[in-house]
């Protein structure tokens, strides 16, 4: 039986649409800045930008690596309203998320003067071959890295956009999507590794790597795929709260969405 597109809440197309805007202007407006806290350290914000990867399962075509549905027997898409981006599991950015998943995103779309706030939970979806549990290694405060223990709780179906949708699918289809530099960026030492404590060089390290093992030419570089799709992650942010202002109107507006009990969201207009 094929599932049926779940009703998403007027933010997200509110964001698609201005993300369509931006981006005829500046692609570089795919990115936002997004702050999280540790457990270890709750008092200090950690903020960098990451880019927008898109909605889960916000697709173009078939044919790019996930076997997931796309849309419909109504033609609507089957995507959720959790945003997508991408990082590596040995980062300290997945260890922040391990500890406390309540993050915070800021996105200002210049081209258009809107600006987005999104509060929520972040979860990270590591390869099943990434060991989440034990001999984790994990880049301490001097540079050196030491082992760790790690868990990443992942709940599918709360971020699903339909009943068996295949998580490990939509992980490698991201993969693929990245440019040959960023793939290759996941077989580095840990990041925050000091270099000088490096059993390697970074201009002795695979600048480009292609989408998976079959593109790969040679058993050296299937090996490097394999390492880096093994540290490539997923992080998958359910929201709560969006704060949307918009400058570039006349009187300028800001409007509020919250969800509370995890499914149904209320809209205020609020004083921008």
């Amino acid at each position: 039986m094929t599932p049926t597109a779940k009703s998403l809440p007027a933010w997200v197309d509110r964001l698609r649409d201005l993300l369509t805007a931006n981006m005829k202007e500046n692609k570089d407006l795919i990115s936002y800045a997004l702050a999280t806290t540790s457990a270890s350290d709750a008092q200090q914000p950690r903020v960098r930008y990451v880019v927008h990867r898109g909605f889960v399962n916000e697709r173009r075509k078939d044919g790019d690596g996930s076997h997931n549905l796309i849309q419909d027997e109504s033609g609507n898409d089957l995507i959720s309203d959790k945003l997508v981006v991408t990082t590596d599991a040995r980062s300290p950015k997945a260890r922040q998320l391990a500890e406390q998943p309540k993050v915070e995103l800021a996105w200002w779309l210049a081209a258009t003067q809107h600006q987005f706030r999104i509060v929520g939970r972040a979860y990270i979806l590591p390869s099943a071959a990434f060991p989440t549990h034990e001999g984790t290694e994990k880049a301490t405060s001097s540079g050196t890295t030491e082992q760790q223990q790690l868990s990443f709780p992942f709940p599918r179906k709360q971020l699903s956009p339909y009943d068996g949708f295949n998580w490990e699918d939509e992980r490698v289809r991201q993969f693929r999507k990245m440019s040959p530099e960023l793939r290759a960026s996941f077989y580095r030492p840990v990041p925050g590794t000091k270099l000088a404590d490096s059993d390697v060089k970074m201009e002795d390290l695979p600048q480009t790597l292609p989408e998976g093992i079959e593109e790969a030419e040679g058993e050296e570089q299937k090996k490097q795929v394999e390492q880096a799709l093994k540290n490539f992650a997923l992080i998958v942010i359910d929201a709560n709260e969006v704060d949307l202002v918009d400058l570039g109107s006349t009187p300028d507006t800001r409007t509020v969405w919250t969800c509370r009990d995890g499914e149904n969201w209320k809209e205020e207009g609020v004083v921008p």
